[in-house]
């Protein structure tokens, strides 16, 4: 069986959880997979620095049209994935993208949220159209199957698009424990430290700045708390950012708040470990990466308890309402001073992280697709 798979979402040049998920999730498929064959395909008019697939099994195909009009051309049927790179039986979008293939060729989606469709109101104008350009509903129509990865974002799916529940399969990410354990190196936290000027004690936002993760509210609850620790904020800058950076600047405690920026993922781990809890206080999230990664690393984990926080988390963290900012300054307090609650919960994260295993999620993924193309 000839597998085709769209890496175009791997060309952003930044890491956020849909390239986590593809990067991971192609490795090991292209490392178990001994019965069938790979296209992976990517397009750019100029040179791209994609990851390496030096796969007996996989061929990576890029074309050399820029995407906006390819996906114009794609959206106008005037062009089809198999003219670009041949035939296929199977094509596996990681993400939500614009394509165009023949009717007898089968597809499969990777959903990753709805938060386009349930809360648009956090998105600015250029993604609110490109999601109507896209017509997500009609793509997903069009799909033979879906994963979701979370149960949350299958219920999502069912109610938005009245998809029937049989075509959407929850396949959880993973995470990497030879990267993400407690075993963090003293020399990569000590370097990171002076890199960055990173204060002793600190909480961590790690997320995109947008409105829908919820910094502000993090920063609210921050500046309440009664304590010496600090706030440190890292990711890189996504949309409607003039607010929170506004609150930034202007916070009371912004002496305390330090923001750090994009950083790569081989700084993560360190930075995970290094501080008292990771704040992930988002309003909505179809999985959620980071609070996996914390936990990997030994790391005590503040999430929301709403949306698909809850299946990743657990009771191995303490889960708020993130609209409720008392609630985050009671968790963030109760992290700051009570070591037994932290071992705890550190503890109880070691333990949960086995549920996400990327081996699994390749496992399952390549069943399910060898399953279409005999249905």
């Amino acid at each position: 069986m000839k597998i085709a798979i769209d890496l175009r979402s791997l060309q952003s040049g930044t890491v956020s959880g849909v390239e986590n998920y593809t990067l991971n999730l192609l490795k090991k498929l292209l490392t178990m997979d001994k019965r069938n064959t790979y296209l992976l395909f990517h397009s750019s008019f100029k040179k791209m620095n994609l990851p390496e697939f030096n796969f007996i099994n996989a061929k990576v195909i890029k074309s050399r049209w820029p995407n906006k009009l390819l996906n114009l051309l794609f959206k106008l049927k005037l062009k089809s994935l198999e003219s670009i790179i041949g035939n296929f039986d199977i094509l596996f979008m990681p993400n939500l993208n614009v394509v165009n293939i023949r009717n007898q060729t089968k597809l499969a989606i990777t959903v990753h949220d709805a938060s386009f469709a349930v809360l648009p109101e956090y998105y600015d104008v250029k993604r609110k159209l490109w999601h109507k350009f896209l017509n997500v509903k009609r793509l997903l129509k069009r799909a033979n199957m879906i994963f979701a990865v979370s149960n949350y974002t299958k219920n999502d799916l069912i109610k938005i698009y009245n998809l029937p529940e049989e075509k959407i399969k929850v396949v959880y990410p993973g995470v990497d424990t030879r990267i993400f354990n407690p075993n963090i190196p003293a020399l990569n936290m000590r370097k990171l430290r002076n890199t960055y000027a990173l204060p002793g004690k600190f909480f961590l936002f790690l997320n995109t700045l947008e409105p829908r993760k919820n910094l502000i509210g993090a920063i609210k609850a921050f500046e309440q708390i009664r304590t010496n620790t600090h706030l440190v904020i890292a990711g890189r800058k996504g949309w409607k950012t003039a607010p929170i950076l506004r609150r930034i600047k202007n916070s009371k405690k912004k002496h305390r708040i330090h923001y750090m920026g994009y950083i790569n993922e081989a700084e993560k781990p360190a930075l995970l470990k290094m501080s008292t809890a990771l704040i992930y206080p988002s309003f909505y999230e179809g999985f959620g990466f980071q609070p996996l990664e914390a936990m990997a690393v030994g790391t005590p984990v503040i999430a929301s308890q709403i949306t698909a926080l809850p299946e990743v988390v657990g009771d191995a963290g303490i889960l708020i309402n993130p609209y409720n900012t008392r609630d985050i300054v009671q968790a963030m307090a109760v992290l700051d001073c009570n070591e037994e609650l932290r071992n705890l919960l550190i503890k109880k994260g070691q333990e949960r992280v086995g549920i996400f295993n990327w081996h699994i999620t390749a496992q399952q993924t390549l069943a399910y697709l060898e399953a279409i193309n005999i249905s």
